[in-house]
């Protein structure tokens, strides 16, 4: 009964058309920019304001906009060792490229969700934001890439408080191969405020301002829930528990394809709770042959006590990862 409740609640919320109500990341290099509510490629609104949750691998996969590629020279440049400036809103009418939008100017300063309150974009306030993520894999060819493959590599823990979001770039970060990489916007909000589910929306890129002999990143292992939890009880962190190194983005609360099992009330953030730092993610890289092997070892499950967050299917795939070492 409560199962059945919550597929009608998300129904509702999915299917009713609402201008100002979730949010996306905004600008011409992403993937189904244009795409609207009235998109006949789709039987459901797919703007890229829409939640992803219950979806099939090709639903939430770059939110279906495979279809409707960026222009190639629109691409989102990110300078190393300083702060790339996204643009987050409610509605694309919020943001700079209103122009583009189905209703016209409708900023207002730095709110990503032009008269509306927080709620709108599933917060009650400041201290209930539990941040976003950048993640980037050095590939433009997107039929080659794969969930794993994306690495984070900036974390803005205020996210999405404001419209003007700064994403601060590892100095390290290496160039793009032929001058253009993949990355993608993550966000998973807090249970407080609204139905849950996860937000992506991917982007050309490119790094600017890259040093020749900048290191290669590390291959990305699923990071683990090891910080301090007090609304579950969990006073004081774990940090041998920690993913630490590069982290794959927090893949959950989808009918496949998940790296995330957490139950629907203890959802996975980009915070200290999966030690991912406010910031540029400066451990990324690989630095040594010593680092390089860890990286490859660092997906071995270790079971603590946050492990009662995650359900059958969690274990079951982390025991299959196991006995594959």
């Amino acid at each position: 009964m409560i199962y059945s409740v919550f597929r009608l609640f998300f129904i509702v919320v999915v299917v009713v058309p609402s201008v100002y109500a979730h949010i996306a990341f905004w600008h011409p290099s992403m993937w189904g920019f244009n795409v609207t509510d009235k998109d006949p490629a789709y039987s459901y609104d797919n703007r890229p304001v829409v939640p992803l949750a219950r979806m099939t691998f090709d639903e939430w996969w770059f939110h279906n906009h495979l279809r409707y590629p960026p222009h190639p020279k629109d691409v989102f440049e990110l300078p190393a060792g300083k702060p790339a400036i996204a643009e987050l809103g409610c509605n694309k009418g919020a943001t700079t490229w209103w122009n583009s939008s189905e209703g016209g100017d409708v900023r207002q300063g730095d709110w990503p969700c032009p008269r509306s309150t927080s709620v709108q974009f599933h917060t009650t306030g400041i201290n209930d934001v539990k941040g976003c993520a950048l993640a980037i894999v050095h590939e433009s060819d997107v039929s080659k890439i794969k969930p794993e493959d994306f690495t984070v590599f900036s974390v803005n823990q205020t996210c999405v408080w404001h419209r003007f979001t700064a994403f601060q770039v590892p100095a390290d970060m290496p160039a793009c191969p032929g001058g253009k990489c993949t990355c993608a916007w993550f966000w998973i909000h807090s249970p407080d405020s609204g139905s849950e589910q996860m937000y992506m929306n991917a982007f050309q890129c490119t790094v600017t301002g890259s040093r020749h002999d900048a290191p290669a990143l590390m291959k990305p292992q699923v990071a683990r829930r090891c910080g301090a939890d007090p609304e579950h009880g969990i006073t004081h962190p774990t940090p041998s528990n920690c993913t630490h190194g590069a982290k794959q983005p927090l893949y959950w609360l989808q009918n496949e394809g998940n790296n995330m099992f957490e139950d629907y009330m203890g959802p996975p953030f980009y915070n200290d709770l999966y030690d991912f730092k406010d910031g540029a993610q400066n451990d990324i890289f690989v630095t040594s042959t010593n680092n390089a092997a860890q990286s490859q070892k660092r997906d071995i499950y270790q079971p603590s006590r946050f492990s009662r967050f995650w359900g059958n299917e969690f274990h079951a795939s982390r025991e299959a990862t196991v006995a594959d070492v």
